[in-house]
Parts: C-alpha cells; sequence; structure tokens
C-alpha cells in the first residue's frame, strides 16, 4: 500500500514561481557614466543630436523621446549608432521610459563601439529587457551571454535559467542554474535556496538521467532542515524510476525519521507499510507510538488502530525467537538467516548485534550485498560509529547508491552541527498542510 499525499508536490510547486530579477532602470543609464569612447559622429547627424540634446536639457524632456525615436529608425552604424543608442539610454532613465532604454541598450550593442567593460552589463541589461517583455528567446541568449562575459551581478545566472524554463527548455536551464549556484560559491557565498528549490521543482516534473536525485540532494546539501530534508527524500522517493522496493522505502523513511523529517500521517504510514508489522514489529510500534506522542499521527485512525494492534501481538513472539536466529545464523552456510536477524535486531535498536550479523551475511555471500551494506551502515549509524558507517555506505551500488549517498550527506552534517537548524520557509510551510492517507 502506498499514500498519496499533497506534500511530494512541495518542491514541484516552486516551479510555478520563477527566479526573475529585474534591475532598475537607472542602473543601465549609470553604465553610460564611465569614460566614453573617442567617437567621431557624421556631420548629417551632428544637428540632430544637438536638438535631442537641447530638448533633453529643457523642464519637459519627453519632448526629446520623439527625435531620438527617429534618429534610432534611421540605417545608423558605428559611432553614429553608438551616441542615438546612449542619448536613448539617458532620456529613457529620466522618464523612467524602460522601452527607450532598451532600444538604446540594443543600439549601443549593434554599434559595435561599446566598450569592452561595459559589454557584460549592457547584455544583461538587453535580455532582462527582453525576459520583461516576454521575449524569452532573446532572453536567454542574451543573459547567457552576459553571464559568460563574466558579469556576475542581479542573479544573472538564475535568470537565464529561468528564461529557459520558459522556453521549456529544461535541460538547458538547470544546467544554467547549476553554473549560476557554483558562481555563488566560487565568490564565497551561497546562493538563494529559492535558486535550490526551483531546480529541483524542474527537475522532478522532467527527471531526465536523474535530475530529481541530484537536485533533491543539492536542495538539503545547502540548506540542511528538516522541512528540506524531507522535500527532498520525498521528491526522490515519489520520483524513482525504478520505483523503490518496500525494503529500499525502509531504508529512506529511517533517514527521514533520524532526519526529524517527519510530519505527516503520510510520513508515519509509509513508514509503518515499508516495514511491515508482521516482519519488524518492534519497529513499528516504537514509530507509531512516537507519531501519536508528537501529535503527528491521529489515534481515532483505523489505519493506527489495526496496524498497532498487528505490531503490538507480534513483538513478544519475534523478540522470543532471536536468540535462535543468532545461533542458526552463525552456523547457517549462507548469509540469508545472517542477513533476516540482523534486520531483526537493528528494528529492536541492538545495533552493535545488527552490526556484527550484517557483517557476517556478507561474508558469508548469498545474500544482496548492497542491501547488506546498507542495513551495517544504518547499524553504525545507530552507534555513531560515523566513519564505519560512511565506509559501509560507500560500498553501495546499484539502485540503493542515492539513498546511501543521502545518509553519507547526513552523517557529514552531524560532523558539521548544520543539520536540522530550525529554518522552515512560510511558503514551504503553507504548502505542507494536512494530509489524508489513501491507497493506491
Amino acid at each position: 500500500m502506498r499514500f498519496l499525499s499533497n506534500f511530494s508536490m512541495a518542491v514541484a510547486l516552486a516551479a510555478a514561481g520563477t527566479l526573475a530579477v529585474s534591475a532598475m532602470p537607472q542602473d543601465a543609464h549609470a553604465q553610460k557614466k564611465k569614460k566614453a569612447p573617442k567617437l567621431k559622429i557624421s556631420n548629417e547627424i551632428k544637428p540632430k543630436i544637438a536638438a535631442i540634446q537641447k530638448a533633453m536639457g529643457t523642464d519637459t524632456p519627453a519632448t526629446a523621446k520623439p527625435l531620438v525615436e527617429a534618429l534610432l529608425a534611421e540605417p545608423l552604424t558605428g559611432d553614429d549608432q553608438y551616441v542615438a543608442g546612449q542619448l536613448a539610454i539617458q532620456l529613457g532613465s529620466t522618464l523612467k521610459d524602460t522601452d527607450l532604454q532598451e532600444k538604446g541598450i540594443n543600439a549601443s550593442l549593434a554599434s559595435g563601439r561599446t566598450p569592452e567593460e561595459q559589454k557584460p552589463a549592457f547584455l544583461f541589461y538587453s535580455g532582462n529587457f527582453a525576459y520583461g517583455a516576454g521575449r524569452f528567446d532573446d532572453a536567454a541568449q542574451k543573459l547567457q551571454q552576459a553571464f559568460d562575459a563574466g558579469y556576475t551581478d542581479n542573479g544573472v545566472g538564475a535568470l537565464a535559467a529561468e528564461a529557459n524554463f520558459k522556453l521549456n527548455k529544461f535541460s538547458e536551464g538547470l544546467s544554467m542554474l547549476d553554473r549560476a549556484i557554483e558562481l555563488e560559491k566560487s565568490k564565497g557565498t551561497k546562493a538563494p535556496q529559492d535558486w535550490y528549490r526551483r531546480g529541483a521543482g524542474i527537475a522532478m516534473q522532467n527527471n531526465t538521467n536523474g535530475a530529481a536525485a541530484k537536485w533533491t540532494y543539492n536542495l538539503v546539501e545547502a540548506y540542511p532542515s528538516g522541512e528540506n530534508w524531507r522535500a527532498a527524500l520525498s521528491v526522490y522517493r515519489d520520483s524513482a524510476n525504478p520505483k523503490l522496493s518496500n525494503q529500499e522505502n525502509l531504508e529512506l523513511m529511517r533517514l527521514m525519521r533520524k532526519a526529524d523529517a517527519m510530519e505527516s500521517e503520510r510520513d508515519y504510514f509509509e513508514y509503518a507499510d515499508a516495514a511491515d508489522p508482521r516482519r519488524l514489529p518492534g519497529e513499528v510500534v516504537s514509530l507509531l507510538e512516537e507519531g501519536l506522542a508528537k501529535g503527528n499521527v491521529k489515534p481515532s485512525s483505523t489505519y493506527v488502530k489495526e496496524t498497532l494492534a498487528a505490531a503490538r501481538g507480534a513483538v513478544s513472539a519475534d523478540k522470543a525467537s532471536l536468540p535462535a536466529s543468532e545461533r542458526d545464523a552463525k552456523s547457517s552456510a549462507n548469509g540469508k538467516i545472517a542477513l533476516a536477524t540482523a534486520d531483526a535486531l537493528l528494528s529492536y535498536k541492538d545495533y552493535a548485534k545488527a552490526a556484527d550479523l550484517y557483517e557476517a551475511a556478507i561474508s558469508k555471500g548469498g545474500v544482496d550485498v548492497a542491501r547488506a551494506q546498507m542495513g551495517l551502515g544504518i547499524a553504525n549509524v545507530g552507534q555513531k560509529n560515523w566513519a564505519e558507517a560512511k565506509q559501509a555506505f560507500a560500498g553501495v551500488t546499484g539502485s540503493r547508491k542515492t539513498i546511501a549517498d543521502f545518509w553519507s550527506l547526513w552523517i557529514d552534517q552531524q560532523a558539521a552541527g548544520s543539520a536540522n537548524p530550525a529554518t522552515t520557509p512560510a511558503s514551504d510551510a503553507a504548502v505542507a498542510g494536512e494530509e489524508t492517507p489513501t491507497t493506491e
């Protein structure tokens, strides 16, 4: 049984927003205040420039606008085109006319006379204006050119990514967003959380080549709150291809619990279903009693009543069988009994014995080594043997590798003392409302 919830869309809903930023129009005008190049203006347009400058110097500078637009409409090139563009930028700034500013920026760029040190900024403003006007093809091209030319302000890389997203060019946009985040790291700063959440949301909707796993990992690596751990693990689980097995889901849910990211009934029910009250009754009892104590599951829930009753009824016999299972595990020719017994011991938090039997299972063979390695890593986490746990997780291959990587990241955050800061963005909290479980 799988439980459905709106929370798994929490990150995906970020895709409905944007990363767009808009530079103030006067910033574009500020670019022209740098030392201007030496220009040779054609005699034919000198009187027109003089008339424009005279009108701009009056109390009614708007009278210069038709003159500037007429000049821009002429087939100008080189210095003439550059000067016309500069006049348009200046007047557009005065009049707060972004359309005129954009025409001026583009004329300056087209002239080929824009100073090299100003080109990156001019490309950004051109792209920014195009984005605001909904011309996303032009915006994506200009913004990436600005980024590639070394412009680093105003979230240029994130805006370039957003322009690509608007064009449904998701791979290109994610690549651009990744570059923007790496740029922030190179500057010694951290990219905003919204960038990571946006990337995770887009990646989840368009899970090409495991993009969802990569971006959810990046999110929780940069911002390791309980809420983000929950988002990351939920998104990974729901977008995993192939779908996680019950055992793999259990390994993931155990990490969610460790990361203090269990909040909704869906989380507890998903975990209890993966553990199975008939297979690991002690763990199911511990889990649901914890959920009841925290108020995260309802005592009136039919699922809780029935599952707890089944699990509690099975605990005594399960515990009583363990000593014989341990003896059989040691004498068995293969590791199958050792693996099953280690799972049971782990569920009762007998981590040291569990670790020994996982190692025995691996040594004897005949078992899924990746599964045994995962169990060994979790058993060492229970003992806070961080180095041994990371070593075990590092040996995990195949479909479990991403889950093991998440565990290793969590261990690193424990060492750094950065896990689970009490920061939950208000917008995320609003998404994660009360959930009613249903079955597939």
